[in-house]
This record gives structure tokens, sequence and C-alpha cells, in this order.
């Protein structure tokens, strides 16, 4: 296509539809666009749309609808999903002629500013861009690994850079020095940012090796983004790398202050743009964790991830809207995930800015959400009953307390540590699911039976899950005193956005609350 030209000015040659299906069939079983659900599904849709005469009917909502899997009350204004795949599928299509399809007869386009697609005639080349008309025209070169480099101003949060999803392409001899190139100054970043920031011991280091070819698991706990090494989480779990992607754009962070998480390193890599990641397991049925924390401080509505499992519909995850906030971290799960005939789960990210941080994938004995048990406190704990209670996470707000100088009791177990103040959980789990939950308080400070002044008053306290009021003005010594007590609420139901979320409120002093039970119900 000439400079002069635009897509208007060039006409579709070719045998009809029957050249064009051909090129659609290529397309399709080729391999070049991947293994996404997503681009697939579109691509399908408006070809045969445009194949039966009635391109005009393409639209945002029928592409949603009828391809994509989206319910008759879809909003494009606040799920920018079509917008997304197609800009996606639009590069996508540009990198494929350039390369696999270069001496195809027809070339197919999705002009800008549509949805229906055109065929156009591959014979008129297209001459090389400069790197300024290819920026121009939105085109990105391909990035394998991205450094995000710290801030310039201490205390101040980075913002990353924008950056177009690369496409899914094989290796080109004539493209080795462009990754050569791209991988000197991945390399030379990532040495100037090891050294300018040294981990703890806790954390581990980057390395810039290669990952490791992912092998089969009977439980993932998998970091994803590149240069990572193994980490032991407060709960005593090992997260590893692995080559478990293909495609999107592997991005490291400065480290930074995370909410939400007594684990930062777990939210300071990962993946974003178009990625088709593979995780082989060894189980038959799984739960599926997926973990963000959006970092950059942009404008609402860009920083939301899409999500599909073996080719189920697609999750639309608005980060920062189910976190609470920018910089604190979030978790949506999957229940009732079988893999695939390959022994093998399989994930489609669509994201322009949100990272996808780290997956955890649990074996499950049921399509329910695996019980969740958490400890305000800074490790794991295994009860009498062999329940593994994880060390505190999904809390936004307070502070675990101070042990009193005076106090002289021992062997407290789960009621050891507390989290105190004004503060809030939020819990992932299934969309308007029902759930029992247990909420497990012990005073520690006050009243007499802890050799120290107050009485019943001393700590009264609101607690309120998913806009409803469980606790007013509890107070805790007036209900037990020094021992322990075991709030139970049955019929709980998740939120739409699969959250359940406690909101502890002082009214006399802190709130406190030792540990959380949240059981799915039959």
């Amino acid at each position: 296509m000439r400079a002069s030209e635009s897509y208007d000015d060039v006409t579709p040659s070719g045998s009809g539809t029957d050249a064009e299906r051909g090129e659609l069939d290529w397309l399709l079983t080729s391999g070049v666009l991947g293994r996404s659900g997503h681009l697939t599904r579109v691509l399908t849709y408006i070809c045969e749309e445009h194949f039966q005469g009635r391109a005009d009917s393409i639209k945002e909502y029928s592409i949603a609808t009828l391809a994509l899997g989206r319910r008759a009350d879809f909003d494009p204004q606040s799920d920018t999903i079509v917008r997304v795949t197609v800009h996606s599928l639009r590069k996508r299509l540009l990198e494929v002629y350039r390369i696999e399809g270069a001496d195809r007869p027809l070339r197919l386009v999705i002009p800008p500013g549509r949805y229906a697609p055109s065929f156009l005639d591959n014979r008129k080349a297209l001459p090389p861009q400069s790197p300024s008309s290819e920026l121009a025209n939105g085109i990105a070169p391909k990035v394998v690994n991205e450094v995000v480099p710290p801030p310039l101003i201490p205390d101040r949060m980075a913002v990353e850079p924008l950056a177009i999803p690369a496409p899914l392409t094989t290796n080109r001899p004539a493209r080795l020095w462009i990754f050569a190139g791209l991988a000197v100054a991945a390399l030379a970043t990532s040495t100037w940012f090891v050294l300018r920031h040294q981990p703890s011991t806790r954390w581990g280091s980057s390395s810039s090796a290669p990952l490791a070819p992912a092998v089969p698991q009977g439980t993932v706990r998998a970091l994803m983004g590149a240069s990572r090494k193994p980490y032991v989480d407060h709960s005593g779990n090992v997260w590893a790398a692995a080559d478990y992607c293909h495609g999107g754009t592997n991005v490291q962070l400065p480290a930074q202050k995370i909410s939400g998480t007594q684990d930062p390193a777990l939210f300071l890599s990962g993946v974003r743009g178009i990625a088709h990641c593979v995780f082989p397991v060894t189980g038959s049925l799984y739960e599926v964790r997926f973990n963000f924390a959006e970092t950059a401080d942009l404008q609402p509505g860009v920083r939301v991830a899409t999500l599909s499992i073996n080719d189920r519909p697609g999750i639309l995850v608005d980060v920062v809207d189910n976190a609470g906030g920018v910089g604190i971290a979030t978790s949506t799960i999957v229940t009732d995930v079988a893999p695939e005939t390959d022994g093998a789960i399989h994930v489609d990210l669509i994201s322009e800015i949100s990272l996808l941080n780290s997956v955890e994938i649990l074996p499950a004995s049921s399509a329910k959400q695996l019980p969740v048990r958490i400890v305000a406190a800074s490790e794991a704990f295994v009860d009498a009953d062999k329940q593994s209670w994880s060390a505190d996470r999904y809390f936004s707000g307070g502070r675990h307390g101070q042990v009193p100088r005076f106090y002289q009791r021992t062997g407290l177990g789960l009621y050891a540590s507390d989290r105190i103040g004004r503060f809030r959980y939020i819990i992932p789990a299934v969309p308007f699911a029902r759930y029992r939950v247990k909420l497990y308080f012990r005073e520690r400070w006050f009243g007499k039976e802890n050799g120290w002044h107050g009485g019943p008053g001393s700590r009264v306290f609101d607690v309120e899950c998913n806009g409803t009021k469980l606790l007013s003005n509890f107070d805790l010594l007036a209900t037990a005193g020094a021992e322990p007590v075991v709030k139970t609420f049955e019929n709980i139901q998740a939120s739409g956005a699969g959250r359940i979320e406690l909101y502890f409120v002082p009214v006399v002093n802190y709130a406190i609350v030792n540990a959380i039970e949240v059981l799915p119900e039959n």
C-alpha cells in the first residue's frame, strides 16, 4: 500500500468470497494468531458477518454478545473488552502480514475506526516504515522484557509507560538483530536496577537467566514475568518462576509498598498485553487464583484485564475497583477448573495496563471454593485439626497489635496475634455464592484478667459485611472477658464482583480480630 493510499482507495481482489474464506481459514488454522480464544472468536464473527453481507451490522454490542459471550445488559462504557480485543487483533494482523503472511495472495485488515474486515491485494506490498511512522501508526516493536526503573524523585510512585501489547510471532533470522538489541538494553537496565536496589533475603534477588520450562505440578504457585528467583512467602509457600506464557510483555517494577499483603515481592513483576499461558498440572480438579496489584496512577477504566480459562467465557477484572485503590493487592478466583486433554490449564490474558503478577493453582476435591482461613499474624498457623491458616492477607488499614509488657499468658495459638485499628478485609469469592463467615476474637489488653485496667466498655466496635452490619457496638470484654469468642454468620452472599468485604469500625478504642474463616455453604 502506497503512503498516499487509504483503505478506502484499495479495491479487494481475488476470486470473491472463496478466496476470502480461504484466507480466513489460513489465519484460523495456521497458528499465526496463537491460542487466544478471544481473537479467533472475534475474527470468525466479523468475517462471517462480512461474508453474509451484514458488515454494516457489526457493532461493539454485537461483537460483545455474539462473539465474546457477554450478557444482554453489556455496557461498553464500563466493559472495554471489545475495543481492547479488536485493537489487539488489528495489530496482530499487521504483524502477521509482515512476516508469516508476507507471500499470501490476500491480506485481511481491520481498518482503524471500524469493526468490519477488508480483504486487500497483498501483492501491493507494504513499504518498510521508519520507526517514527511505525509509532505514528500505533505499531510497537516486540518487547520481551521490560524493566520499569525506580522513580527519580524519592518516595514518589513511578508510573509505568503504556506499552501496546506485542503480537505473538515466531523467531525469524531477519529479526535477530532487533531481539539482540532489546536483550542488551534489557540486561543493562536490569543490572543497573539490581545494583541500585538490593532486596532482602526473604525477597530473593533478580536474575537475568532465562526461565526454566514449566513442568507438571500438583500445586502451582507461579511468579509471572521474567528474571525471578523462587520466593518463600510468610505462610511458608514456595513460589517459582517458569516459562508459562507466550506473547505479552514481561515487566519488572521497582521495590515499593503494596498494601493488603505481607509479601509485596509477589507483585513486583508480571505480564501484560496479549498472552497465552500454559500451566501443566498432575491433578484432575483445581481452583485458580489470579493475583493483581495495580501500581500505575492512571485514570479509571483503563486498568482492566480480561482472563479466560480453557476457552471459558472471559472474566473482566477491574483491578483497582476490586482492590479498593491503587497499590493494593487483590485476587480473583475461578473454581471447578479441570485441565485440558494435554494435562494443562490454559489461560488467555488481555490487559493493556494492569499486570497479572502471580497465579496460584490449588488442588480441589469439589467445584466449591476452598476454605479461606486467615490468622492475623506474620506467620501461618496449623490448628489441632491439622487445618492450615495462612498468614495475614487481603487486609487494608490497621496494624498488628503489640503484646503488653505485663502480659503473661502463653499457648494462645490462633489468638496469639491480632489486627487492630480501623481496617477491612476484601476476600475473593465466587460471585453471588453463599458462605459461612466465622470471626475469632480474644481480648489481650484490657481487663483485670489480663492484669491491666479497664473492663466492659473499654473496647467497642462494629463489623459490617457487604453492606450489612454483622455486629453493632460489640463489647468484647462484656461478652466473654478474656476468653475466646467465635461469632458465626450463616448465608453470607458474595458480591457480584466476587468479594466478601469485612469492615471493622471502632466505636471505643480500636477494633480487633484474631482470625477469619470463610467456608462455602452447601
